[in-house]
């Protein structure tokens, strides 16, 4: 059996682009964890593998984007998963209309896993946190699209959006791992994996 245990989540403000990342081990009962996740934009690891990647409907996590050095926090520490929402500005067209760009990053350099804690269960609900990241980025996404760019303070108006969103995204993890009991309840994990999909 294995649970998860959340740890918090960071703003960054990176070169205009703003970034919400969660962190997310997971445990389990025979000293194994999984879940984390943070910025390091452009950059790649190992044998010209991205150092993050964007949520793709066909591609679901792996063990091998995890490549992080194992920062385990306790014996009990599995893996980690780091993923993040985040927006950008830009203009586009021949109008040079302003337009905001949202995404939903994995970064694999800061994601890890201990080499005898890679089971099925964990990655699962560790798929389950990246998923939630990708409903909330089309979350965010909709409520950009309706920006309105004739506003008096643009960065204000953006960072209001963004956090009213991710205070939702929070809260929604945290139901998330409370309901799951951290992926050590199958019922609700089996509830919550169908709920997601559907949204999705």
């Amino acid at each position: 059996m294995v649970c998860a245990v959340r740890s918090g989540g960071v703003y960054a403000i990176l070169l205009g682009c703003f970034i919400f990342t969660q962190g997310f081990v997971a445990s389990g009962k025979d000293g194994k964890e999984s879940g984390k996740a943070v910025a390091s934009a452009g950059s790649v690891v190992a044998n010209n593998a991205p150092a993050e990647f964007q949520w793709n409907e066909h591609n679901k996590l792996s063990w091998d984007d995890f490549r992080g050095n194992v920062h385990a926090e306790t014996e009990r520490s599995a893996a980690a998963t780091h993923c993040g929402i985040g927006f950008k500005t830009k203009t586009e067209g021949p109008d040079k209309k302003p337009k905001v760009v949202v995404y939903n990053t994995f970064y694999t350099s800061k994601s890890w896993v201990r080499p005898d804690a890679k089971e099925p269960s964990i990655l699962e609900h560790e798929q389950g946190h990246f998923d939630l990241c990708e409903i909330y980025t089309r979350k965010l996404r909709a409520r950009m699209e309706q920006f309105d760019f004739s506003v008096a303070d643009i960065r204000a108006a953006l960072m209001n959006i963004y956090e009213d969103i991710s205070r939702e995204y929070e809260n929604r993890q945290k139901a998330y791992e409370q309901e799951t009991v951290h992926g050590t309840n199958f019922t609700a994990q089996k509830h919550w994996r169908e709920m997601i999909a559907l949204e999705l």
